[in-house]
């Protein structure tokens, strides 16, 4: 069967999805180039339809691919347009099984060369995810009237050849053409050229099927019917509650940078020994755009294991010597992830709104600097934001992630061709920047308000700032004395500056002050910084810089420097004192009351 990783990429992914109950419906707005749409339960659609695969194995002449690389199967899809200009589609394929379109001459099918085995055995199922880009929509002017419209999508997902009972990762770009009939039918023509593991298709080591690192390729033909979901609605109150105008092309981007630790879990490992054979970390960064309150896409880069070094790695390539890969500028991946909102998908789109979970799949490609092997890569996770204003928010995410099993390289995959797949945690927190205004609007008489509001928080941001810096200033001052006093030898025997440590003392200061700044409003932003204040220790420990309890203390330092500056900050800056720190404009003012 397939194996573990993919089932849970498959399971989480069900997760994210929904359907949907009303029809595409779409009208232009009251301002240039934005468009009128309904929200999340609104234009779905389903497909249905039948398609020609040409298999073409690594290595062998296209030419030939018919009859030896040639199957029919059925596909249907269920879709849904977030505004005039992208959407999402999930797919189903299953081929070279249903009656009346069976191949008995298809050679390169695994098992290779035993034609009819494939088609007896249950044939092969896929399962696709398309982002799809209204062409005509991006470059020009949304017409509602429009009966052509052709779309291109990135493809990320998974297959399974019941042949040789072998699952492996996909990754293709496609083109979807349709044609509108009526308000609800449409026709329409998909051709896409996937790239899959070589178990998927040439099945067996044989010279010349490009098994191992190599991929094989195969181009899918479908036609069809499409039909949308829900009855056809006309828009005759603006300020019905429910319809928002979408942006330009040219609003609501955002950059994001953080940083993040993965847990590596190749294919037979026991995961218990993630920590530290497999954990790494390193730093990400991303840009993207929301197209309406509910979905968004963004370009992700990630850099791991070439800035900070885990010591005691054993799960990353080359096998025989794992420190290698931080040497040789550890690993990258590049990914597109379709992100959907969930609060607003759920609750409807509120300006004001701090807090947003955000679920997405991502598709991309991963590589070792180590081997120069490349292999698609496929994940799904949630995001937790908090907007601090109308420009910045915090994030923090996590997401697990498969490739094949050359994408993380580790010899123990327990497969012998590219359908073995590895599979990793990854753990993200940073900041997210909007370039620009909010531009999503209600209506268009509360545009205004929704483009220009300010979220307007309770905290008092100038006395946060300054109690955290000096909970730092004083866990660094105690650890530096308690080392100088102490001196205990490290454990890679570097120095004898090991207790108390110094990293763990300043993270866990920082973690207590957003505790006690933030708890009251939401337990997770405490969770998230004491999780970070851990991580930070655990790498102290694996990297043979501290022993376990030169942390613990350091954590016990940092908290109660942490309760100390509190303390005297509310004995002396509080309600009661002469003192009060506040802010107007742009400027801190201490002030005292004599």
């Amino acid at each position: 069967m397939m194996n573990m990783h993919i089932k849970i990429v498959i399971a989480l992914a069900l997760l994210i999805s929904a359907t949907g109950i009303k029809a595409q419906v779409f009208e232009p707005g009251e301002e240039p180039r934005t468009v009128r749409t309904e929200g999340f339960w609104q234009n779905w659609f389903v497909q249905m339809g039948l398609d020609m695969t040409l298999q073409n194995p690594y290595g062998y002449d296209f030419s030939k691919v018919f009859p030896n690389g040639k199957s029919f199967g059925l596909d249907v899809a269920v879709g849904k347009w977030f505004s005039h200009q992208v959407g999402y589609r999930g797919k189903f394929n299953w081929e070279n099984k249903l009656p009346l379109l069976e191949n008995d001459h298809a050679n390169w099918l695994a098992p290779f060369y035993e034609p009819g085995v494939n088609r007896e055995k249950g044939g092969y199922i896929a399962f696709y995810g398309d982002i799809l880009m209204n062409m005509h929509n991006f470059f020009g002017t949304y017409r509602p009237e429009r009966k052509w419209n052709l779309s291109f999508y990135p493809r990320i997902g998974v297959n399974y050849n019941f042949g040789v009972s072998k699952g492996s990762l996909l990754a293709g770009i496609g083109i979807l053409n349709t044609y509108r009939l009526s308000d609800r039918w449409s026709l329409y023509g998909d051709v896409a050229y996937i790239m899959t593991g070589s178990g998927f298709v040439g099945g067996k080591e044989v010279e010349g099927t490009g098994t191992g690192s190599n991929s094989n390729g195969y181009l899918s033909i479908g036609i069809g019917a499409q039909v949308e979901l829900g009855k056809t609605k006309e828009y005759k109150n603006v300020k019905d509650g429910h319809s928002v105008l979408t942006n330009g092309i040219w609003d609501n981007w955002f950059v994001q940078v953080g940083a993040d630790m993965s847990l590596m879990n190749p294919y037979g490992c026991n995961f218990s020994e993630v920590i530290p054979k497999g954990m790494t970390f390193g730093l990400n960064a991303a840009m993207g755009k929301w197209f309406t309150p509910e979905f968004g896409l963004r370009i992700r880069g990630q850099w791991e294991n070439g800035l900070i070094e885990n010591r005691k790695v054993e799960w990353l390539p080359p096998a025989d010597d794992p420190r290698q890969n931080y040497k040789e500028h550890g690993m990258a991946a590049i990914s597109v992830d379709a992100m959907l909102n969930i609060t607003n998908a759920i609750s409807g789109y509120d300006p004001y709104k701090k807090w947003h979970t955000t679920g997405y799949v991502r598709a991309g490609i991963i590589t070792q600097f180590v081997t120069g092997s490349g292999s698609p890569l496929m994940g799904v996770g949630l995001q937790e934001t908090y907007r601090i204003n109308d420009r910045l928010s915090l994030f923090g995410s996590a997401g697990y992630q498969v490739s094949t099993s050359e994408g993380l390289g580790y010899s123990t995959t327990g497969m012998e061709v590219a359908a073995g797949s590895n599979g990793y945690f990854d753990i993200d927190f940073g900041v997210v920047i909007d370039l620009g205004q909010n531009k999503f609007y209600r209506d268009a008489e509360s545009k205004a308000q929704g483009a220009g509001s300010t979220v307007q928080g309770a905290h008092n941001w100038p006395r946060f700032a300054i109690n955290t810096l000096a909970s730092v200033g004083v866990a660094y001052g105690v650890k530096t004395a308690l080392k100088a006093m102490i001196k205990e030898e490290r454990p890679d025997h570097s120095d004898n500056k090991s207790f108390p440590s110094g990293h763990a003392s300043m993270a866990f200061a920082a973690a207590r002050s957003i505790d006690k700044e933030f708890r009251n409003e939401s337990i997770l932003i405490p969770i998230a910084g004491y999780a970070a204040a851990t991580a930070i220790g655990v790498e102290r420990v694996v990297n043979d810089r501290h022993h376990w309890y030169d942390v613990v203390a350091g954590a016990a330092v940092g908290v109660g420097a942490a309760e100390l500056t509190w303390w005297l900050s509310d004995k002396f800056l509080g309600s009661g004192s002469n003192f009060a720190v506040g802010t107007s404009g742009n400027t801190v003012d201490v002030v005292y009351n004599f």
